[in-house]
């Protein structure tokens, strides 16, 4: 038994480290097992040669020490490294709720300029509704404070799209572009989609055609 221990030690803890083995596949790992039990069933086989204290043919005698092995120790074993796998599940979890916490917190805000690249408003990204065009302006309609704000911007809808990279800003219509976070209702119709956001339910802004695999990277993740 203190055999069995001082192998499974070495094996986890200084073979592991030397070889810098940090992972398992399933496979992996019941290989790994299986040479631990040959390595120990022959360490033993090999004391009772020695001793002489053994009945049977040799074959016999180690296979013997393989099976007591493997009996001994496959529960604790395996129970130890299921403990140790959920325990690194749980962590990554929290790791990757962490990371999205950091993302959503270190969104930049939006600077929004003029036609003459004056800096006229400039946003939380959460802030954005949606901004609509108007002429020779857009109009930009966000949240102040909690309620819904308007600012009429001389410029072009065209001309605004690169401000919103990497964020969840889409252009969706020629004449709308949207926060993707901010869709209360997506309704499919024969020319694209119709949204509906959570402050503005009145009003219905259309997804073109040439739109919706934009749109679609919004909402189809996970």
């Amino acid at each position: 038994m203190t055999l069995a221990f001082v192998v499974l030690l070495l094996s986890q803890f200084v073979i592991r480290v030397l070889f810098n083995i940090n992972r398992f596949t399933v496979v992996s790992l019941f290989f790994w097992f299986l040479l631990e039990a040959v390595f120990v069933a022959s360490v033993w086989f090999v004391f009772e040669v020695l001793d002489k204290d053994f009945t049977g043919n040799l074959i016999t005698v180690w296979f013997d020490n393989l099976l007591g092995y493997v009996l001994i120790m496959l529960p604790p074993y395996f129970l130890c490294v299921s403990y140790i796998h959920i325990k690194d599940i749980i962590k990554n979890l929290e790791n990757e709720n962490s990371t999205h916490k950091s993302v959503e917190k270190i969104l930049p805000d939006i600077t929004l300029k003029d036609e003459n690249e004056i800096v006229k408003l400039v946003l939380k990204t959460e802030n954005l509704l949606f901004i609509q065009s108007a002429n020779n302006y857009v109009e930009v309609n966000f949240l102040e404070n909690g309620v819904l704000s308007k600012y009429l911007l001389r410029n072009s809808i065209k001309k605004l799209e690169p401000t919103f990279m990497n964020t969840p800003i889409i252009h969706c219509h020629w004449s709308f572009i949207v926060d993707a976070n901010n869709i209360e209702l997506a309704k499919k119709t024969s020319s694209g989609y119709n949204l509906k956001l959570n402050q503005v339910l009145e009003l219905t802004i259309p997804i073109s055609k040439s739109c919706i695999s934009e749109f679609n990277k919004f909402t189809t993740k996970p």
